[in-house]
């Protein structure tokens, strides 16, 4: 397996239009790359030929879990008193740049035209994309053992709750059994668009003279501890251990965390759902 950065383009768009033709439309868009998302600028004021120039990056595996790796662009309109409006979409189908990334180092998809369309298929205007895929390969090794080759690792941890995501600091010389005693904050809504909110902790290995490498990776759900902080004020998990496991789905050691999810209501911007108060991650 293959872990890369795809940086993505967005550059502008022509033509866009909704059903309301009496509206000058503020768009912007939601890029979506599995559980990853980025939201761009709104373009004020520039209704139906708007311009972002703007690049956002997501972490790709390949091969991963998606048999068709896709990148998924939501067109929204903004509106200040009102929700905002769905324009369109368009889809941008990735298993054949990544493949060739994987194969040549690298892979690049210049700037193009792509359809916007709306729920009923309707034709709503194009955008324009391109993309840059860099990947770098996995060389597993194990937390447990601490070392290949008699490297001693260097580890740190990448947390990731939807679109945002915060990094530990580096352990270093601590190999396998590192400590960071750190907390992070992530902004939370439940209930949300996910029907299984996580918490995802990818585990790397610094090095100094190559790439980082890829160690493993352990997956909290976060469901029912969502539940219980809106029902009661306040949820707590106590730091407990979770295993980590490579892509291969073999074990590669154990990591503990704990958190905290406390909830606040929003009532005026949110129509009074519950909007999700602050988790913390203690390690």
């Amino acid at each position: 397996m293959t872990i890369g950065l795809m940086e993505v383009n967005l550059a502008d768009a022509h033509g866009l239009s909704k059903y309301d033709f009496f509206h000058k439309i503020d768009p912007y868009v939601l890029i979506q790359y599995r559980d990853q998302e980025h939201k761009s600028s709104i373009a004020k004021g520039e209704g139906s030929n708007p311009k972002w120039n703007q690049k956002f990056t997501f972490r790709v595996e390949y091969p991963g879990a998606d048999e068709q790796p896709k990148l998924v662009f939501k067109i929204m309109d903004h509106d200040t008193f009102s929700p905002d409006d769905y324009v369109g979409q368009t889809t941008m189908y990735l298993k054949e740049v990544l493949a060739v990334g994987v194969e040549k180092g690298k892979s690049e998809l210049l700037l193009q035209k792509y359809r916007v369309v709306d729920k009923n298929q309707s034709y709503r205007g194009d955008i324009r994309v391109g993309l840059t895929f860099t990947p770098r390969k996995v060389m597993h090794k194990n937390l447990e053992d601490g070392k290949r080759a008699n490297d001693k690792i260097d580890p740190y941890v990448l947390i990731q709750y939807k679109n945002q995501e915060h990094k530990s600091s580096i352990a270093n010389g601590q190999g396998s059994n590192p400590k960071w005693n750190e907390k992070f904050t992530f902004r939370v809504e439940y209930p949300g668009a996910d029907q299984q909110p996580k918490l995802l902790l990818t585990i790397m290995d610094q090095d100094t003279f190559s790439s980082d490498d890829y160690i493993g990776l352990t997956t909290i759900y976060l469901k029912e501890l969502l539940e219980q902080g809106v029902e009661n004020g306040i949820a707590e998990l106590h730091p407990h251990k979770y295993n980590v496991v490579n892509s291969s789905q073999s074990y590669s050691g154990e990591i503990r965390v704990g958190l905290t999810f406390t909830p606040r209501e929003e009532t005026e911007t949110y129509d009074e759902e519950v909007f999700g108060g602050w988790k913390e991650s203690q390690w």
